[in-house]
């Protein structure tokens, strides 16, 4: 298992930041690694609510299938995915007011499936070490969205 947590600080309110979190168009041009964000009942996000995306992971694309398990609306969204065989992640978006701007913290917990072995150390420090890369350069893709 391995655990990163990255964060930004942006010049926009909290409900202008919110959509990014939960319109699956909007979350596209930030989450430049999701080419397809599903949510098959079309509705607003609710507590309980599957959906999937599918994503490019080390050059192949791969589905994460999804519940919403925590939903503040307007401030925090958490989710579970599986990538059958592959994955499971734990993510939180959430969005802590700071004045007229707000920080935007994204916690992301993957476990590797792996046909029942553990992890080494080493496994899990790449793949935070690489992941925590990743992250912030999304969350520097939402700064420049969001302020513009």
């Amino acid at each position: 298992m391995a655990r990163v947590r990255e964060e930004v600080v942006l010049d926009a309110a909290p409900n202008d930041v919110w959509p990014f979190v939960v319109e699956p168009e909007k979350i596209k041009r930030w989450r430049k690694d999701i080419t397809a964000f599903v949510v098959p009942d079309k509705s607003p996000p609710k507590l309980g609510q599957r959906f999937y995306i599918e994503k490019k992971v080390g050059g192949k694309t791969r589905r994460f299938d999804s519940r919403i398990t925590t939903l503040e609306n307007g401030r925090k969204l958490a989710f579970e995915a599986e990538a059958a065989g592959f994955a499971k992640v734990k993510a939180v978006y959430e969005i802590i007011p700071e004045g007229k701007r707000c920080r935007f913290v994204i916690d992301e917990t993957v476990t590797m499936l792996r046909g029942g072995s553990l992890m080494t150390i080493i496994d899990r420090l790449i793949i935070q070490r690489g992941l925590s890369k990743i992250l912030r350069g999304f969350l520097a893709d939402l700064k420049t969205i969001v302020t513009v």
